[in-house]
């Protein structure tokens, strides 16, 4: 048995007064004679010998709870095996949470701060040749090397809030294995977190009897906080002259309604839009805004709202591409409708219309293509076939018309490809009879459809059997599928029953062909991902970005970033890798040379937006309950560090045992003064 304060054992000496108090007692005893006393003398001197072991007694009771408080005070514990290590030979784990909600505040200031202070007083506490980790979010390899004292002082002072947040099983996990690298006997980590419940993962933790893990809990004031937490077009496609209408979710994490909170759009440096949020307590709200796309290329864009102290989710960044003109390719084989087609698209500024022989065909060329549209052909090669559905799944829009005669079972491989079957030619004649107005494909197409409206004439088609998920844009009469559009990962195939020849019905020269068509191209590449968030995706692709040649590629970005990123390079696209790379919100622009190439927008990850944690005895609660006896959450005595870290070695406290060891003995004395008389 140890005590953390033994200079409270010269209290012991107090011990002599009740001791001087009964060796000393002031009353005298007067002996008077009187005769005919013997029977009488018996009985005073049985009184006086209870009296004499009673008064020991009750010395003995004093003395006892007088030493009992004594050493309460002193505070005795039983040394733990992890106390017992000696200075140098212990190995100590520190993981400071630098994610954005440590901008949080609390009556001693900014959580980060705090977390900085707290960590170097746990350095300064232990020995000067121990061997410090210092751990944060990002993770980085350098993280698992272990510092000496002044080292591990200067990686403290040096972390800052970012955009990294991790699950603290993860950190638990880096922790032990940097550790478990050493040769030194003691082991331990500190947790210097405020515990949001989003990375507090209790469940995923698990016991290391090798490594004593202790959460320090840095506890903010209030969890309020207006977060914005997605943006996303309402058209897939970015076109030039489009009126756009850009949803935004706002979140509201707080306990209380917001009122009338300012959403602005900034497009390129100038504001576009403005809206009013208004909202309930945890409440999401959708809001629209609408501007006009008036100029062809990369845009970058940020959405912003007012909302204090937690600001790094008070900005969403954007960006995407308005293409100046569609790349259409016809593959002919000189059939009916390849006029029709032609006059559609070459004499419109909007499409940059180029036409292909089937047979002499340039594959490579296909990349290049938003919509490629083949029309009767009498069969479809195989090489031809895997190509399409390459350029699909890579974004690309295939539109399909057979032809009459066509090689069936070319067709059917071909489709196949694509989930969808091809069967016989039937000459029965049959019209278009439903037109899918709920499909995105014709959504905004028609402000009002009339009842006796006149469709299409089919005399001959194919039975076309497409996938479940596909969507029916065209049925005939019977139900059967006239027009269907199949998606293929990023890009979408659609497929005809009927040719275009005037054997085949009327289609290619009705109105319907026309809207159809131009849906198609106006649909064809749609946009990627608006943005991306930091630390979740270490790939970035890049839709129809050519990055060849032998110009590297730079990742430019805000503050004067300029990194190298890999270049990683499949048959769906190019995409950028970017490892453990520190990167900042805000827009990068991807460059080759002297040409951007594409503008992409990075976010810190929303979850941070949520505030909401747990508290320590939440956290002690829980680790009971789920045996993990080797993590313990911190007891902070006061604003010191050093006297909360002062106890952790200290095993078993046994000071409440002597004070109920004191109120036992008094409450004897008591009984021995009263009951004995």
């Amino acid at each position: 048995m140890a005590f953390l304060y033994p200079s409270f054992l010269w209290a012991l000496t107090a011990l002599a007064i009740p001791v001087l108090i009964h060796l000393f007692q002031l009353r005298r005893f007067k002996r008077i004679d009187f005769p005919n006393v013997r029977f009488l003398q018996e009985v005073t001197q049985q009184t006086r010998s209870r009296k004499k072991v009673r008064h020991w007694l009750v010395l003995l009771a004093r003395l006892l709870a007088l030493a009992c408080l004594v050493f309460a005070f002193a505070q005795p514990y039983l040394k733990s095996s992890a106390g017992t290590t000696a200075p140098g030979q212990r190995a100590v784990g520190l993981y400071l949470d630098d994610s954005w909600s440590m901008d949080g505040q609390n009556p001693k200031g900014r959580l980060l701060d705090q977390a900085r202070s707290d960590a170097q007083q746990t350095v300064m506490a232990f020995g000067r040749t121990d061997r410090f980790q210092v751990l944060t979010n990002r993770m980085e390899g350098r993280q698992q090397l272990l510092l000496g004292r002044d080292e591990a002082l200067a990686a403290v002072s040096q972390v800052d809030a970012g955009p990294y947040a991790k699950p603290l099983s993860q950190v638990m996990l880096r922790q032990r294995e940097a550790l478990a690298q050493s040769d030194l006997l003691g082991r331990q980590a500190f947790l210097f977190t405020d515990l949001q419940r989003n990375i507090t993962d209790v469940d995923a933790w698990t016991n290391d009897t090798a490594v004593r893990t202790v959460i320090v809990p840095l506890e903010a004031s209030a969890t309020d906080n207006l977060s914005i937490d997605s943006a996303w077009f309402e058209s897939p496609v970015r076109r030039l002259g489009q009126a756009e209408a850009l949803h935004v979710r706002v979140r509201n994490h707080a306990d209380g309604p917001v009122r009338d909170v300012p959403l602005r759009l900034t497009i390129d440096g100038r504001q576009r839009a403005m809206a009013a949020i208004t909202m309930e307590a945890g409440a999401v709200a959708d809001s629209v805004l609408h501007f006009y796309n008036d100029a062809p290329g990369n845009h970058y864009a940020q959405l912003s709202i007012e909302d204090r102290p937690i600001i790094f989710d008070n900005t969403y960044n954007i960006a995407w591409h308005t293409a100046s003109k569609l790349n259409v390719m016809l593959v002919a084989a000189d059939a009916p409708g390849d006029a029709d087609i032609k006059a559609i698209f070459s004499g419109d500024s909007l499409h940059n219309f180029t036409v292909q022989p089937w047979r002499q065909l340039d594959l490579g060329a296909l990349a290049k293509q938003d919509l490629v549209v083949l029309n009767g052909l009498p069969e479809i090669p195989s090489g031809l076939a895997n190509a399409l559905r390459g350029f699909t799944e890579g974004g690309g829009s295939l539109a399909l018309y057979p032809a009459m005669g066509a090689d069936l079972t070319s067709y059917r491989n071909a489709l196949g490809l694509f989930g969808t079957g091809f069967s016989t030619l039937d000459t029965n004649t049959v019209k278009v009879a439903r037109i899918d107005l709920d499909a995105p494909f014709f959504r905004d197409v028609f402000s009002t459809m009339p009842a006796n409206v006149d469709l299409p004439q089919v005399r001959a088609r194919y039975r076309l059997s497409p996938p479940p998920a596909a969507d029916a844009l065209l049925r005939l009469q019977d139900g059967s599928a006239f027009l269907c559009a199949v998606h293929a990962a990023k890009g979408r195939a659609y497929f005809c029953a009927s040719p275009l020849a005037p054997a085949g019905g009327n289609f290619a020269r009705h109105a319907l062909f026309v809207t159809s068509l131009l849906r198609m191209a106006e649909l064809a590449r749609p946009a990627g991902p608006l943005s991306h968030v930091i630390g979740d995706e270490a790939t970035i692709p890049l839709d129809g970005v050519d990055l060849s040649g032998d110009a590297v590629s730079h990742l430019l970005g805000p503050g004067g970033t300029d990194i190298i990123p890999e270049v990683r390079r499949t048959m769906q696209g190019s995409s950028l890798v970017l490892h453990d790379a520190e990167l900042q919100p805000g827009p990068y622009a991807v460059t080759n040379g002297s040409d951007t190439l594409e503008v992409v927008a990075l976010n810190p990850p929303r979850g941070e937006g949520d505030l909401a944690a747990y508290t320590a005895d939440e956290l002690r609660e829980a680790l009971k309950a789920k045996g993990l006896n080797t993590i313990s959450v911190l007891d902070m005595k006061g604003d010191s560090m050093a006297a909360s870290l002062s106890e952790l070695d200290k095993g078993s406290k046994l000071w409440i045992w002597f004070i109920i060891a004191a109120l036992v003995f008094l409450v004897l004395e008591t009984v021995l003064i009263r009951f004995s008389k």
